[in-house]
C-alpha cells in the first residue's frame, strides 16, 4: 500500500474526478494500490501526522507534497481547522451551522498582521527532518516533494539555518531539491480558476514522481 499524502494538489483539486489526479496516475504506472490522502487547504502539521500513521501502518511507500509553511492548525470545541494567514482573511469558510466563528475570524486576522515567516520556515525543516528520521527509523521508503510555496521560504532563509538544512536529506526529495515546487512544472500547463494544476499538470507531477521513485 501507497500513501499519497499532501494539500489540494495531491487531493486533486478543480479536477473533474479523482481519478485525473497524480496518485491515480501514478497508480496505474506502479501498478499499486496508492490511497490519496489530499485534503484541500491543509497546512504541514496534518501532513506530518499522516507520515506518522503511514509509517505505523507499515506502508510500502510515503509520497509527501509539502505545503505553504504558514498553513497553521489549530482546534477548538468545534473542530480542527487550518488558517492561512492573509489567505482566508475574510472567514467566508466558517458560516452558518448556528455556529459562532468569531474567534476563528479573529484569530485569522491576528495571525495576518502578526505573521512570522522564518518561525514558519523554521518548524518546517524540523518538520522535514523529524518525519525523515521516523521513515528511516522504520524502513519505509519515502519520497517528498513541494506542491508550492514553501520553496520560496527556503530560498530567503536557508543560509541563516543550515544546522537545520544540513540534516535534511535531499536524495528523500523529487529532482533532490528544497528549491523548486511543482508550479514549476506546470507553469506553462493549464491551471484552473483557482490556480490549481489541471490534467496536464498532474500527469507532469506523476512524471517527476515516477522518475524519484525509480532513482
Amino acid at each position: 500500500m501507497i500513501h499519497a499524502i499532501g494539500d489540494s494538489f495531491t487531493f486533486g483539486e478543480e479536477l473533474a474526478t479523482q481519478d485525473l489526479a497524480w496518485p491515480s496516475i501514478l497508480s496505474k504506472r506502479l501498478n499499486k494500490e496508492i490511497i490519496n490522502q489530499g485534503c484541500p487547504g491543509t497546512g504541514n502539521t496534518r501532513i506530518v501526522k499522516r507520515i506518522i500513521d503511514a509509517v505505523s501502518n507499515k506502508s510500502d511507500l510515503v509520497i509527501a507534497g509539502w505545503t505553504e509553511c504558514n498553513r497553521l492548525e489549530f482546534a477548538d470545541e468545534i473542530g480542527i481547522f487550518d488558517v492561512w494567514a492573509g489567505k482566508n482573511f475574510s472567514g467566508t469558510k466558517w458560516t452558518g451551522q448556528g455556529k459562532d466563528w468569531t474567534h476563528r475570524v479573529n484569530l485569522i486576522k491576528y495571525m495576518t498582521a502578526y505573521d512570522t515567516p522564518e518561525y514558519h520556515y523554521v518548524n518546517w525543516l524540523r518538520q522535514i527532518i523529524l518525519t525523515q528520521s521516523l521513515c528511516k527509523l522504520h524502513q519505509i521508503p519515502c519520497v517528498m516533494w513541494i506542491s508550492f510555496g514553501a520553496n520560496s521560504l527556503h530560498k530567503k532563509y536557508n543560509a541563516e539555518h543550515t544546522k537545520l538544512v544540513e540534516q535534511i536529506d535531499r536524495s528523500m526529495f523529487v529532482q533532490n531539491s528544497l528549491l523548486i515546487n511543482s508550479m514549476e512544472w506546470v507553469n506553462d500547463a493549464p491551471l484552473g480558476p483557482n490556480g490549481h494544476p489541471l490534467e496536464l499538470g498532474h500527469r507532469r507531477i506523476a512524471d517527476k514522481i515516477y522518475a524519484s521513485i525509480n532513482r
